[in-house]
């Protein structure tokens, strides 16, 4: 078994809320529940505060709530709230796999277990870089790819749903009307 700490660490570089965009702001809010990535914020903070830097490949989870599980493999860079926890990977180690490892249902259980408050409890954060994952004898850079294309395609096939026309209901398939 292997420590999480041994492949990622948290994020602490900050960036000014002035520098960047609705666009590139993470909240708890706009990342979706049950791993389904993120929206835009709806808002930026009302005052100039630091928010911890993320870029491209870091790994954002809210820690309010674990049990939604929400997470997003960030595909650009910006701010997050300080709700937000930012993992990245060590040098030497795919971002990817990082991501795969920390969107098992196994690592939102085991943060629950070390969350602190009931009503809106949050992940203990020395706890969770002390998450154990087995050592695998395959890359990680494979099984970071296998995890993020399975992700594309599922986010591919929920767009595909939410964008099918809707059936007129009024004639049912293979029924013919005939005038009389």
């Amino acid at each position: 078994m292997t420590k999480l700490s041994s492949i990622a660490y948290y994020v602490t570089e900050k960036i000014s809320s002035n520098d960047i965009s609705l666009f590139k702001y993470v909240t708890t809010d706009c990342i979706l529940q049950n791993k389904k990535g993120r929206e835009v914020a709806t808002n930026l903070p009302p005052q100039s505060c630091s928010l911890v830097r993320y870029q491209c490949g870091d790994v954002l989870i809210a820690n309010i709530r674990p049990y939604l599980k929400k997470i997003w493999f960030a595909d650009s860079e910006g701010g997050a709230s300080s709700d937000v926890l930012v993992f990245r990977a060590k040098e030497g180690h795919s971002p990817s796999f990082l991501y795969a490892v920390l969107l098992q249902d196994s690592f939102f259980d085991y943060v629950m277990q070390g969350a602190k408050g009931s009503k809106m409890p949050r992940g203990d954060k020395a706890q969770i870089l002390r998450y154990e994952m087995p050592t695998l004898s395959s890359s990680e850079e494979n099984i970071g790819a296998f995890f993020l294309n399975l992700d594309y395609k599922i986010k591919l096939n929920e767009q595909i749903n939410q964008n099918l026309p809707t059936l007129d209901h009024s004639s049912e398939a293979g029924e013919v009307r005939h005038a009389v």
